[in-house]
């Protein structure tokens, strides 16, 4: 017989945190952003997000700090899996469809910022009309391209 204590919890397992700890830890989560500390606040909403998965705001800042850090492939999927927890949330579809934009996937992100300006029909929220401005730009680049691929198309056949 031993003496060590049975204590199922080892030393790595984080205690669990209470609702005011999670808002905590987000706002410190968020302030890091601010700052330009992606890897910092990655690491933060990692642990929110394991703590609980069901949360939205989490995967969409899961998503933003891989934004910022250029992981664009795991950016998309962060989105995707918030605006499957909450498709009223306009954040996540914005920030999704900048990161199709610098994946060169101006029609996936010009819809993006369509359907975000469309959860705000009031123009309420500052974000949508961050995606009206997108959304423009993304349209005139689709535009230009496509007007591109005709001219030297037509300058081929020349």
């Amino acid at each position: 017989m031993t003496t060590e204590s049975k204590d199922p919890l080892s030393n790595d397992t984080p205690k669990p945190l209470s609702g005011p700890e999670m808002l905590e830890r987000a706002t410190e989560g968020f302030n890091l952003f601010q700052d330009g500390q992606f890897s910092e606040s990655l690491a933060i909403f990692q642990t929110l997000a394991a703590m609980d998965s069901t949360e939205a705001y989490f995967q969409t800042a899961l998503g933003a700090c891989y934004l910022a850090l250029e992981d664009l492939d795991q950016a998309v999927s962060y989105f995707n899996r918030a605006i499957e927890l909450d498709p009223t949330d306009l954040t996540p579809f914005v920030n999704r469809g900048e990161a199709y934009l610098r994946q060169g996937r101006v029609m996936d992100a010009a819809q993006d910022f369509q359907h975000a300006v469309s959860l705000d029909p009031e123009n309420k929220d500052p974000l949508s009309n961050r995606a009206r401005m997108l959304a423009a730009a993304a349209l005139e680049s689709a535009e230009e391209a496509q007007a591109s691929d005709g001219a030297s198309g037509a300058a081929s056949r020349s």
